[in-house]
C-alpha cells in the first residue's frame, strides 16, 4: 500500500547553489598549480625546438666558414733577383697561395718610412735619379685585377744589364727597406690586408682608403724614354 505525500506538509529546503566567489577563489588556489603543470608539460618540446634552432645555426655557420675557406686568397709579398731560367731580374712580387682566386685592391709601398707612388720614383727613391732614368724596367698592374691560385705577379723587373748595373746593385742591397702591403678580397668580398713577408692577413671589412697608393704608371713604365 503506497503512501500519498502529504499536501500539506512544508517543503523541504533548496540546496543553495555553489557561491560564485568561492568557486573563483577556490580557482585561484589552484592557478599556480595548473600554471606550473602546462609548463611542465611544454617544456619538452620548447627545448627540443632551441636545440633544433641552436643546430640549424651551427650548421649554417660551419657551411659558411666552408664556402668561404673553400675559395680564400692568401697573398703575400715577395722579392728575388733571379728567376727559374737563371736570368738575374730583381722582382717585386704578388703570389696568391690559397685556394681561390683573389681580387687585388690597393698598394702601398714605402721606402725608409716615406711612400713611393710608381716604379720610377722608387728608382729614383733608392738608386739615385740620374742612373734612374738611364735603364729600363717591366711593370704590370697590381691592383683591380683577379689573382689565380698559384700565380704570381711580378709588378716590378728590373734585368741586369751593363746600363743597368750601378742601379740594379744598388736596388739589390735596398729592396730588403721595403714596406708593402696590399689588400685583397675574394669572390664573396671577405678582405685581407697583408704586410711584408711573412705577415699573416688581416681580416678587414673593406680595403682601407687612405693608403698612399702605388700604381703601376703604365705611361712611365719605360725609366728614361716615356718619363717626363
Amino acid at each position: 500500500m503506497s503512501e500519498t505525500p502529504n499536501r500539506d506538509a512544508a517543503p523541504e529546503p533548496a540546496v543553495p547553489a555553489p557561491d560564485a566567489v568561492a568557486i573563483g577563489t577556490r580557482l585561484l588556489r589552484y592557478l599556480p598549480l595548473i600554471t606550473i603543470a602546462h609548463f611542465l608539460i611544454g617544456l619538452p618540446a620548447l627545448i627540443a625546438s632551441l636545440a633544433l634552432a641552436y643546430f640549424a645555426f651551427v650548421q649554417a655557420d660551419a657551411t659558411q666558414k666552408m664556402q668561404t675557406g673553400g675559395v680564400m686568397p692568401f697573398v703575400t709579398f715577395g722579392t728575388s733577383n733571379g728567376d727559374k731560367e737563371g736570368n738575374q731580374d730583381i722582382a717585386l712580387t704578388l703570389t696568391n697561395n690559397g685556394v681561390g682566386p683573389a681580387i687585388l685592391g690597393p698598394i702601398e709601398i714605402r721606402y725608409e718610412g716615406k711612400p713611393v707612388t710608381t716604379p720610377l720614383d722608387l728608382l729614383k727613391a733608392c738608386c739615385a735619379e740620374t742612373q734612374a732614368r738611364a735603364v729600363r724596367l717591366s711593370t704590370s698592374p697590381s691592383t683591380g685585377i683577379a689573382v689565380r691560385p698559384g700565380e704570381t705577379i711580378e709588378f716590378v723587373s728590373l734585368p741586369r744589364t751593363p746600363a743597368s748595373e750601378k742601379v740594379w746593385q744598388i736596388l739589390n742591397k735596398e729592396r730588403w727597406k721595403l714596406k708593402v702591403r696590399s689588400c685583397y678580397c675574394s669572390i664573396f668580398n671577405d678582405c685581407w690586408v697583408t704586410e711584408g713577408m711573412q705577415g699573416l692577413p688581416k681580416a678587414v671589412n673593406k680595403c682601407p682608403a687612405n693608403w698612399s697608393l702605388y700604381r703601376e704608371d703604365a705611361g712611365n713604365r719605360i725609366a728614361g724614354v716615356d718619363a717626363k
